[in-house]
């Protein structure tokens, strides 16, 4: 197959390659190198898939591919600049997540279901933000529900974790998800009963039609709210955030990065693909509640974050937090908002996964969790101190890092939309977020020692493996903050699609099917 013919089958390639490789990794188990090899290797080539099916997109406008032989209507891949991005961000963390784990992981955990759970989160993930249809896109979100819970409960070499906290934790993961499943198959069961399609275009038109003409049913709404539900619990946004709290220390740190890098995104990204397009015309309804949802999740996320000492509980519920960020600039709703809200989420995505990364690293040097019995670490882990401080800046919010663009460009927008209280509340919980940041980096890396044990642990140092995806995430954090151009150009670009949903459905519904 030539260049150009590959590039017609990006979609399914991001979908159907990871799925095809999480079922060959259950043969290879015996031969660990061989998996190792392997895996690395496709999950770069998807990364490259990912850039390919971006540019793609951006030359020559959405992509609609058709899975089967069932007509206009049947069950359809779509990458337009919202999903391919998303595809493009989570292949990026994914492989240096995957790289990471080659010498943080276990052996045992390696050489067992590792490599196969973690293609089959790949294939979730990609499927989320590709699929054109509603219930694939519950479908998708079974595949990371089971894939992640799974991955919790591997064994990495820093992970200082009892297994009945492993499993207490992970249960609480699955239980909770397992609920919004129900909850969403009910969501998708009320408009396919209004509308009579579960195609995301087709559902959009219909809505609409009837919204304009006056007769849309009553029992869209609640449907609509509870998609809210489904899609809070999965960004871990109030009051559906006290899973991730526990899952977070729980995890390996490389899955704690996809948790936080990746996952959580996902709420996001829904909340912006169902109600940007299908909802569009009744937006405003719903617009307050993702807004008071998201000023709720600042502030709990930041006030939590303050009285941790755990580091990997301090970054789950920093993360909690950002992800408040994310939703208050969806949630204003004009063109300006949302392109901030993106540039907020690739920045929290890239800083968070190297900051999830770092502190597996710290944990690992330290032979503890507890920044109480950390401190002095600068002078013995100096790479790992630079490190955590450009995360740590970056997620304050401090320049010259990726964070501070994000920051100003959604405080700026929302002051311009007219949204002054909101913005205020933001404001004041982001000095929250400037004092537990840069605290949690004095606890661990200035002043004396306070672990007796310490070295017993420091004389192991740092792998390759573990070091070079460091790096490259917080080179990203330092370009997405000298060099912004770019990334705001294209969120912009992004968001005026969102918000005009138009182009999306004549792609979908107008194109011939063969």
């Amino acid at each position: 197959m030539n260049i150009a013919g590959m590039t017609d089958h990006l979609p399914i390639l991001m979908v159907a390659v990871p799925i095809l490789l999480s079922a060959l990794m259950m043969f290879l188990r015996s031969v660990p190198t061989v998996q190792k090899i392997i895996n690395l290797a496709v999950s770069f080539g998807l990364f490259v898939f990912s850039v390919l099916l971006i540019i793609n997109v951006w030359n020559n406008g959405i992509i609609v591919y058709d899975i089967g032989e069932w007509g206009k209507y049947g069950i359809v891949l779509v990458a337009d600049l919202l999903s391919a991005g998303m595809v493009l961000l989570s292949s990026g963390i994914s492989f240096l997540a995957l790289l990471y784990s080659m010498d943080y992981m276990e052996d045992k955990s390696l050489s067992s279901t590792y490599h196969s759970l973690f293609n089959l989160l790949i294939a979730g993930l990609n499927g989320t933000f590709l699929t054109g249809d509603l219930f694939n896109l519950f479908v998708f979100f079974e595949i990371l529900l089971l894939s992640s819970c799974g991955l919790v409960v591997a064994y990495g070499k820093g992970g200082f974790t009892k297994s009945d906290h492993k499993m207490e934790a992970t249960f609480k993961y699955l239980v909770l998800n397992m609920v919004s499943s129900f909850i969403m198959l009910i969501a998708i069961a009320s408009l396919y009963a209004t509308v009579g399609t579960l195609n995301m275009a087709d559902m959009a038109a219909k809505i609409n039609f009837m919204n304009e003409a006056g007769n849309l049913p009553w029992h869209v709404f609640p449907a609509a709210l509870l998609f809210i539900v489904v899609f809070g619990n999965k960004a871990a946004i109030f009051p559906l955030h006290y899973w991730l709290p526990d899952v977070h220390p729980s995890a390996p740190s490389p899955i704690s990065a996809m948790l936080s890098g990746v996952l959580i995104k996902v709420g996001a990204y829904g909340v912006i693909r169902i109600f940007f397009l299908i909802f569009n015309g009744t937006l405003y309804i719903f617009q307050p509640i993702i807004i008071f949802l998201a000023l709720a999740t600042i502030i709990i996320g930041s006030i939590s974050a303050v009285g941790q000492d755990d580091i990997k509980r301090l970054l789950a519920y920093s993360s909690v937090s950002q992800i408040g960020y994310v939703f208050l600039g969806i949630g204003m709703g004009t063109v300006t908002t949302i392109a901030a809200s993106l540039v907020y989420l690739a920045n929290h995505a890239v800083a968070k996964s190297m900051l999830f990364m770092t502190s597996g690293s710290i944990i690992h040097e330290a032979g503890t969790r507890d920044m109480r019995k950390m401190g002095g670490m600068v002078n013995n882990a100096p790479f790992l101190s630079g490190m955590f401080l450009i995360g740590a800046m970056s997620i304050a919010g401090i320049p010259p890092m990726g964070g501070f663009i994000a920051k100003f460009v959604l405080f700026d927008s929302g002051i311009t939309g007219g949204y002054y209280i909101p913005i205020i509340i933001a404001l004041i919980f982001a000095i929250f977020t400037v004092f537990y940041m840069i605290k949690a980096w004095q606890r661990m890396f200035w002043g004396e020692v306070r672990n007796e044990k310490y070295d017993e642990y420091h004389s192991h140092g740092i792998s390759w493996e573990m070091s070079v995806p460091i790096v490259i995430l917080s080179l990203v954090v330092i370009v997405f903050g000298l060099y912004a151009e770019p990334l705001l150009s294209f969120a912009q670009s992004t968001a005026s699609q969102v918000l005009d949903p138009q182009d999306y459905i004549n792609a979908v519904l107008t194109r011939d099917v063969r």
